[in-house]
């Protein structure tokens, strides 16, 4: 059983969501704007397992709530709604600190097995023994250091904020240095899930990844392309 926070204003969308996770045992809250989302996260501190969050909502969006609770070190796994099609919009979610996306109207099941994917990853974080953390547990390449068991990255000494999804592919990628991992294989490692999802959300968040970590993000050196198979990381 987990603790999620909705906020949704479409009530027809945030009482099936809601209906069906309760289902299956979470414990939802559901506010329906943004102003009252900030009460209880920042003013009330409030603490849940995954928030679910629409883009656009009244009083504040969805993903200035996303900003502020990334700047202020809150790393509660995001899931974003939007109904927006436009690729702007989704890597957007993505820049502010989301570590998943789903557009309306979306597929029920698809949507519940991401929210579960984000839960078993962020039970297997919370179950790992700090005792067992490597003392390496670091990649470091050019001017990037990503530190593992604290949660922190700096380019070129200046401190960057990742998702915990943003940790969990760039880990995959230095388990698996110079390997092609292929989208399956990046949402079975990052998300937890085997779930079929069709979107190109692995694609967004290598999009964001080279962004910060590529000299030149539209030709690429550490994160490359594998036409028809994937992806690979080389140092």
């Amino acid at each position: 059983m987990a603790r999620l926070l909705l906020v949704e204003d479409e009530d027809h969308i945030a009482q099936g969501l809601r209906f069906n996770l309760e289902l299956d045992g979470h414990v939802v809250t559901w506010l329906r704007d943004g102003r009252q989302a900030h009460e209880v996260l920042f003013d009330r501190q409030e603490a849940f397992d995954l928030i679910v969050l629409d883009l656009m909502l009244p009083g504040i969006s969805g993903s200035d709530l996303c900003r502020a609770l990334r700047t202020t070190g809150n790393y509660t796994p995001v899931l974003m709604l939007t109904a927006k099609q436009h690729e702007k919009d989704k890597v957007q979610g993505l820049q502010v600190g989301a570590d998943d996306y789903v557009t309306k109207p979306f597929n029920l099941e698809e949507l519940l097995a991401r929210i579960e994917g984000l839960l078993r990853r962020r039970a297997w974080e919370a179950q790992r023994p700090l005792a067992k953390e490597a003392q390496d547990d670091r990649l470091v390449f050019a001017n990037v250091v990503i530190d593992f068991a604290r949660h922190e990255a700096t380019v070129a000494g200046q401190e960057i904020n990742l998702t915990p999804i943003e940790m969990a592919m760039m880990k995959a990628f230095k388990a698996h240095e110079g390997r092609v991992l292929s989208r399956e294989d990046l949402l079975r490692e990052a998300w937890g899930t085997e779930a079929s999802i069709t979107t190109r959300t692995v694609d967004n968040f290598i999009l964001r990844l080279r962004k910060l970590f590529e000299p030149d993000p539209a030709h690429p050196v550490y994160i490359r392309s594998v036409r028809g198979r994937g992806y690979k990381f080389v140092r």
